[in-house]
């Protein structure tokens, strides 16, 4: 099982759980609810009321379901004016966080493994990660069909390798759905959910890169089938009930360190990380490995690399959002800080959450941002 590129989706504490997971190391952890709570996910679409408009934050509050209010900037509405009692077409865009509500736009979108369909703008358009002059020709020349659409259109990056039937397919069947859900919205009653987004390990799945991966396992025959009509044959179930999944992976005990305060490198090294409710902070210690080496700059720079390309897993793995903080072991040499630098936004760089890599601080501290978009892990699994 080493060296293999997988998606794990199992059900740990009540919780369904899906993981991705590179050479048995864990990168991303995404938790649904608990079984049986039905709650808002980020995607769904609703016909909301405007409960309330507050000028000076420059936000209205619109109620999804009764007794859910969620966030609507001002900014999100395009200049278009709306009022307290209003009844809008939302979309969940983030999750409640903490004492923050869930956020939600004026301007739904449908997300395929292809194409993403977006009622924002009329624009078409290829993702960037596509460099392939040849890739991007043919993908001009497709998007040129769809001229005088209304709704605009952008081509994900697993639309480079795609035959253009298969584009062409999932973008006409998006349109139409999207089209109807919005033409279909203006008879529908306050509180309505329109359409019930698609399950969160379906959709980290679309945005994957299918031939980069070994296998999709799962030990849910429900999830099995679904899984399988996205990905086909590298859908697994894995039906062994005398030893479950969870202890041929070794997940529970995997998890069980995302959670410690010290995390040990190969070299001796550590990394500590420290959460605040301002920002998280996280401290490279050079341990046991420097004794008994006598280039210590070169050994610094060895111990900041592997801390660099861990503190990123780490990042994923915890699901830390918003300011991080990193302070690397000092070094001299000006290239040996670039290098680390560069390898830090290569690792950050794979992240499916938005991760900037700010600068360096006067102190010497490395700064990053993610955006937040859901709960981190301990806060979701913690007990």
């Amino acid at each position: 099982m080493n060296n293999r590129r997988q998606i794990v989706i199992t059900h740990l504490q009540k919780k369904l759980v899906m993981l991705y997971m590179e050479d048995e190391k864990i990168y991303d952890v995404l938790v649904g609810e608990e079984e049986g709570v039905n709650t808002i996910e980020v995607g769904d679409i609703y016909v909301g009321r405007v409960q309330n408009i507050v000028q000076n934050i420059s936000a209205a509050f619109v109620e999804v379901q009764k007794g859910i209010i969620c966030y609507l900037p001002l900014s999100e509405c395009g200049g278009r004016k709306i009022c307290c009692g209003d009844e809008l077409v939302v979309q969940v865009k983030k999750a409640a966080v903490k004492t923050k509500q869930a956020v939600v736009t004026l301007y739904p979108e449908l997300a395929g493994r292809f194409c993403v369909i977006s009622t924002k703008t009329s624009e078409k358009g290829i993702s960037k990660k596509i460099d392939d002059p040849e890739k991007i020709l043919r993908l001009k020349g497709l998007l040129k069909e769809y001229g005088e659409e209304e709704y605009g259109i952008l081509l994900r990056t697993n639309a480079g390798n795609a035959s253009l039937e298969e584009i062409r397919t999932e973008c006409g069947k998006l349109l139409q759905e999207l089209h109807g859900r919005m033409e279909h919205s203006q008879y529908m009653a306050c509180f309505s959910l329109l359409r019930k987004e698609e399950p969160f390990y379906v959709k980290y799945i679309n945005g994957c890169q299918l031939d980069e991966l070994e296998r999709i396992i799962t030990d849910d025959e429900k999830i099995f089938h679904e899984v399988q009509d996205v990905c086909g044959g590298l859908a697994e179930w894995y039906q062994d009930t005398s030893y479950p999944l969870d202890k041929l992976l070794g997940i529970q005990s995997k998890l069980s360190k995302a959670f410690e305060k010290r995390v040990w490198l190969k070299s001796g090294g550590n990394l500590v990380i420290e959460p605040t409710e301002a920002l998280t902070v996280i401290d490279v210690n050079t341990g046991k490995a420097v004794e008994g080496r006598r280039n210590k700059e070169t050994t610094f720079f060895k111990i900041n690399c592997e801390a660099a390309e861990e503190a990123a897993r780490q990042i994923r793995m915890r699901n830390i959002s918003g300011i991080i903080l990193i302070d690397f072991i000092d070094m001299q040499k000006k290239q040996h800080q670039n290098e680390l630098l560069a390898l830090l936004r290569e690792e950050l760089a794979k992240d499916k959450t938005r991760t900037t890599l700010v600068d360096i601080t006067k102190l010497g501290l490395v700064e990053i941002t993610r955006m937040k978009k859901s709960k981190p892990l301990w806060e979701i699994m913690g007990e």
